[in-house]
């Protein structure tokens, strides 16, 4: 018999389970990246990154944390023509404010790929 250990997705599964024991009301949410899938079978197995609670909001079908969205909005809304003639100082207090007045989901996240 083949005495070889396999190698799991994730070995030990001790953070993660503490994480979801002390934060039973906490969603679970799963990133896959691009290495997580090779298009050979329906399902492949693939490793886990990274594991942690995060405050993410959805936008533009992204999950992002908040200095990435308010990176993302400021970039999509400098074209923007009622933004257009704001100073830089105005235009990044309305961002925050922005980002301040959105609602981020906190999570236990898992990476895989």
């Amino acid at each position: 018999m083949n005495k070889t250990k396999l190698n799991c997705s994730l070995n030990d599964t001790t953070e993660l389970r503490n994480l979801i024991i002390e934060n039973p009301g906490l969603p679970l949410l799963i990133f896959c990246g691009e290495d997580s899938w090779h298009d050979e079978y329906p399902y492949e197995q693939a490793d886990v990154r990274r594991v942690g609670i995060e405050e993410l909001t959805l936008y533009n079908d992204y999950w992002l944390d908040k200095d990435d969205y308010e990176e993302k909005l400021a970039d999509n809304l400098s074209d923007e023509e009622e933004y257009k003639n704001l100073s830089d100082k105005k235009y990044n207090r309305m961002i925050k404010e922005k980002v301040a007045g959105t609602e981020f989901v906190k999570a236990i996240v898992i990476y895989v790929g």
